[in-house]
């Protein structure tokens, strides 16, 4: 099977990627917390799957943390063969997701009974944002849609992904 799948008609007709507006991606995944994160993520590679026929989803969601160097990567192949560049640097972002998302976790066992730690928490959520922010402008760019306006407006079931995730913090609180 060829390494390069793009071809400029099915681009048109078949997304590959999870378009989404940048905004929208970091409020969602905040107000859920990181549920839709893990929904992106998986949208992504069923996308993908579906326009190219290439891989199978069952090792992606068990271990995504093994994976998601390789999604970057074939962003940055797509961008590629489309004739197109994208300054960015797909295993650098991949090592900022890994380590903010790694070293977030930890912080967050730890600043349950040490609230010193939360600074260094707040840290981490940010920084792995930024990065995820980085990573979902290059896939719009490959889908030809920079700003992700195709999916921008917060829909019914956004609103209530958000509302059960609150009500769930708000009656564990």
């Amino acid at each position: 099977m060829s390494t390069s799948t793009f071809s400029p008609a099915r681009a048109e007709t078949t997304p590959a990627f999870f378009v989404v507006a940048v905004p929208k991606l970091i409020i969602m995944t905040l107000f859920t917390c990181g549920l839709y994160c893990l929904f992106w993520y998986l949208r992504n590679w069923e996308l993908y799957r579906k326009a190219t026929g290439e891989i199978m989803l069952l090792p992606r969601i068990l271990w995504p943390e093994f994976f998601v160097y390789s999604l970057l990567n074939r962003v940055d192949r797509r961008i590629r063969a489309s004739g197109r560049n994208y300054e960015w640097s797909p295993w650098w972002l991949a090592c900022g997701i890994l380590l903010t998302w790694g070293l977030g976790a930890h912080l967050w066992m730890v600043s349950l009974p040490i609230p010193e730690w939360i600074d260094a928490l707040l840290m981490m959520i940010a920084l792995f944002l930024l990065a995820l922010g980085e990573v979902q402008r290059a896939i719009n760019f490959c889908e030809g849609d920079p700003q992700g306006g195709g999916n921008a407006q917060f829909t019914v079931v956004n609103w209530l992904w958000i509302s059960i995730v609150t009500l769930g913090w708000v009656a564990a609180s």
